[in-house]
């Protein structure tokens, strides 16, 4: 879990399937749309790679999403750690500095990166059939 410190709270964010329904309840988007619909990122020169721009820092409805986003990672978080889940929306974007708006997409958006990676799992050694591999391993690789 990823932790962000709002209102002088450190607060864990977790992003599973279960806050992937609530976004998708509180925000209307789905798990691919959030990084359109709650942080705006885009590139505002296509030659320059570096040209990354966060709209949430400066679109208010992208900011309230950015805050609801929070309060749902957050309290997930906090529930998750057995804490009391008794973040509001009101008090997310009321204790949000200003000037920290990027800072907290920042954080939220690695949380939501980190939920969304795929777990693979390790391949279970068995009978092997050795002319199959034989035949995998002539086979010409394409590049």
């Amino acid at each position: 879990m990823t932790e962000i410190k709002i209102g002088g709270r450190t607060i864990p964010l977790l992003y599973t399937t279960q806050e992937l329904v609530e976004i998708q309840e509180a925000i209307g988007c789905t798990g691919h749309q959030i990084k359109d619909e709650v942080f705006g990122i885009r590139q505002e020169d296509e030659d320059d790679p570096t040209s990354i721009v966060f709209d949430c820092v400066t679109d208010g409805k992208k900011t309230k999403r950015l805050g609801t986003l929070i309060r749902i990672l957050g309290n997930a978080g906090l529930e998750e750690s057995g804490e009391d889940a008794n973040l509001t929306d009101k008090w997310v974007l009321r204790h949000m500095k200003p000037g920290f708006i990027l800072p907290y997409a920042l954080v939220a958006l690695a949380e939501v990166n980190e939920g969304n990676k795929v777990e693979i799992q390790e391949k279970e050694t068995g009978p092997v059939d050795e002319g199959l591999e034989e035949q995998i391993a002539k086979k010409p690789q394409r590049k």
